[in-house]
């Protein structure tokens, strides 16, 4: 250690910081020298306990406000949930079809929720295909909320491809009026088309004539509601009839299949 080292302090600087002290307690005693830094000290501490208390508060309350929000968010959704199984159960029963096939009111409504959709491909390439969180029901038709949008093609495990209505491969017998066609898909989104010879036109098939299913080929019963007639084109030998389709498949996640079993 070195020699000049201080190991101890005189009793001089000790009386030197006594008589320091003493002076600064005497001015602070007269004349409140220091109570400035008193209440400074004391609205320190009232401002960070009403900052703590606030804070927590806040923290509480975003807390309760996010539970509340998913309680909420929850019950929106089976709402939804209840509300799409009516409209779509209410289409199979009480379809808008001049003919209303005694079966389609014995069907029974399968549940399932649209788990893949392309919209890009349903917009521009014509394959309007969904995969849905059902297995088992191919070649069952598909309802949701705004009506009838397609059927079950094939089924992979626990999942099932549902073509819609649109698509360029799809097919369904129809009626317009008491005239029998085969509505076919182009690709084009919310719309289908039947070919009709020419002896076969009369005056009854219009623009904003409804379209329903026949009933024929076996998966989609008859008197459901498909479309409206929407434009007819004279080629020559057929008429091309457009029909609007009545139901959107990308409204709700949920859709339904139509089972008689």
């Amino acid at each position: 250690m070195a020699s000049n080292t201080p190991l101890h302090i005189s009793r001089l600087s000790y009386l030197f910081f006594i008589i320091i002290f003493a002076v600064i307690l005497f001015l602070d005693t007269k004349n409140n020298t220091f109570n400035f830094l008193r209440t400074a000290q004391a609205s320190l501490v009232i401002t960070t306990n009403l900052l703590s208390n606030e804070t927590k508060k806040f923290i509480d309350s975003l807390f309760i406000t996010q539970k509340s929000y998913k309680i909420k968010a929850k019950e929106l959704s089976e709402l939804q949930d209840n509300y799409d199984s009516l409209l779509a159960s209410n289409f199979v029963t009480t379809s808008n079809a001049s003919v209303i096939d005694a079966e389609a009111n014995s069907m029974n409504l399968h549940a399932a929720k649209i788990k893949y959709f392309d919209a890009y491909r349903y917009s521009c390439c014509g394959v309007h295909e969904m995969l849905i969180s059902a297995s088992g029901y191919e070649f069952k038709p598909v309802v949701n909320a705004s009506g009838l949008i397609g059927q079950i093609v094939s089924n992979q495990e626990s999942f099932g491809t549902l073509m819609l209505l649109s698509n360029s491969k799809h097919s369904l017998p129809v009626f317009i009026d008491s005239v029998y066609c085969n509505a076919f898909g182009k690709g084009v989104p919310m719309k289908v088309y039947c070919n009709i010879e020419v002896d076969q036109m009369n005056n009854f098939i219009f623009p904003g004539q409804l379209v329903s299913t026949s009933g024929l080929g076996g998966i989609f019963p008859r008197g459901l509601k498909v479309g409206i007639v929407s434009e007819i084109t004279n080629l020559g030998e057929v008429f091309e009839i457009s029909i609007d389709l009545t139901a959107d498949p990308r409204i709700s996640p949920n859709i339904y299949v139509v089972d008689n079993k």
